[in-house]
């Protein structure tokens, strides 16, 4: 991608707008960002932004800072049309949706709208390994990373994308000897043109985001773009025991690697890993070889058997060795910031368990959760910011191993009215409230699981600071 001298947009002074700016300035491109925020909302971006050198504190009128101290255009408080009009090209942010009227009107003036994942991909020389997915994205990135490094046969390996540092932060630190794990989300992939991993990793798809993306379809659409570049030379590993996510292999031409937790597979040219009974195991050409026991995993809940080997099939494509991923997991390091607040344990009281999932904003992930808590009874909280969510797939679990469900958050209705007469219903208008109410209920040997099924963003700032709530209030028992 050619960058020098070409005038550049970018929506959203958030993480991934601030290195996408960042990057595009420092391969010469004229830079422009624009945020709908007011400036004053923005003092820690503008910092970050424009350290060296220092922003003016000079504006103009119409929101302009000038540009004697600093290197950007900046537009605040929305996107006049100013803000494209020299643009040659568009960069958004993961978080901006595209069909607000500005970019409508960049379509008509055919302006290129990209991700800042593909300008970083496109100038990044490290080999590129992409997962996505519906659930459990950060958690196979950062086994997958571990694997790797483990392996040893990389200079350095780096983790980017969703999971909290933009990969337009990483790629000039980056050289050919190293590899980067990106964990990649529909947001990013969809507005991505020439994406090219080495390795892309497709874990499970289900409802989400429907919000955002507006059918199913369409948000399959956009996952699919991992793979839609990559050629034979290029491998893509696909979840067995989901036929829509083993579909994925028909529109690629990456050769094309399972992982299934559903037993040994009978089809005996089976290529990937499994697990048949407590062990994993990989197979090829028809040779089984032994990885690991269940009780390496170093993660709780069943549904993390499917990341474990997830990333032990990216391991094995890079060479590493059945011992060296087994020390790898045994080592694992657990306190990274994307595994809190997804199925964290917080506390026992009087034989009750806690546990904080608050990451689990979809309905797959509260399922997957709940199958972890066999022969268990739970007290759950759900609720928040509903995506377009369908959750009927809850229903037979909820009747089955959930006592009572605490209702928190303005849009609860549909949860309420899906998962009527399979459990008691309670509603709770504080998240103290709602651990007190679910506490009371609760007897020893019972699971109290914050698992909301949505985003946050109707009572919080992000997923986070309604798990540190939960933490919290059940602290305060």
């Amino acid at each position: 991608m050619q960058l020098h001298g070409k005038h550049v947009t970018v929506f959203g002074l958030n993480r991934s707008g601030i290195a996408a700016a960042k990057l595009l300035y420092s391969q010469g491109a004229v830079v422009t960002v624009t945020d709908t925020r007011a400036r004053e909302a923005l003092s820690a971006e503008i910092a970050a932004l424009t350290a060296p050198p220092e922003p003016s504190k000079s504006q103009t009128a119409n929101g302009r800072l000038s540009n004697t101290c600093n290197p950007y255009q900046t537009y605040f408080g929305g996107h006049p049309l100013e803000c494209i009009t020299d643009a040659a090209l568009i960069v958004v942010s993961p978080g901006v949706p595209l069909d607000i009227p500005i970019l409508c009107d960049a379509r008509l003036r055919n302006l290129p709208i990209l991700a800042e994942l593909e300008v970083a991909a496109s100038v990044c020389p490290a080999t590129i390994v992409a997962i996505t997915g519906t659930k459990g994205k950060s958690t196979t990135t950062l086994l997958t990373a571990a694997i790797l490094k483990a392996g040893g046969r990389f200079r350095n390996v780096c983790v980017a994308g969703n999971i909290g540092v933009p990969l337009a932060a990483e790629v000039q630190n980056l050289t050919s000897r190293d590899i980067v794990v990106v964990e990649a989300s529909s947001f990013q992939l969809e507005s991505t043109v020439t994406f090219h991993p080495k390795v892309s990793v497709v874990l499970n798809l289900s409802r989400d985001h429907l919000d955002r993306h507006g059918t199913m379809s369409a948000y399959r659409a956009a996952k699919q773009k991992i793979s839609e570049n990559q050629t034979s030379e290029d491998w893509i590993i696909l979840n067995d025991s989901e036929a829509s996510v083993k579909d994925f292999a028909a529109s690629t031409s990456a050769k094309a690697i399972y992982f299934t937790d559903k037993g040994v597979p009978e089809n005996p040219t089976f290529l990937g890993t499994f697990r048949a009974g407590s062990e994993l195991f990989v197979q090829q050409h028809g040779i089984r070889e032994k990885i690991c026991n269940i009780a390496d995993i170093p993660l709780p809940g069943a549904h993390n058997v499917q990341n474990v080997l997830a990333a032990i099939a990216v391991g094995r494509i890079f060479g590493v060795t059945g011992a060296e991923i087994r020390e790898a997991l045994q080592c694992f390091d657990r306190s990274h910031p994307a595994l809190s607040h997804a199925f964290e344990m917080v506390r026992t009281l009087k034989g009750v368990r806690f546990i904080n999932d608050s990451k689990a904003t979809n309905v797959a992930a509260v399922k997957a959760a709940l199958e972890s808590l066999a022969d268990t009874q739970v007290l759950l909280i759900m609720g928040g910011y509903d995506k377009g969510n369908d959750y009927t797939p809850l229903r037979e679990i909820v009747q089955t191993r959930v006592k009572g469900a605490v209702m928190l958050g303005e849009y609860t209705q549909q949860i309420e009215k899906t998962l009527a007469n399979t459990t008691k219903i309670m509603k709770a208008k504080t998240m103290t409230e709602a651990v007190q109410m679910a506490h009371k209920h609760a007897v020893p040997g019972d699971v109290v699981l914050l698992s909301p099924a949505n985003a946050s963003f109707d009572m919080y700032s992000d997923y986070k600071a309604r798990g540190t709530d939960f933490k919290e209030a059940v602290d305060a028992l």
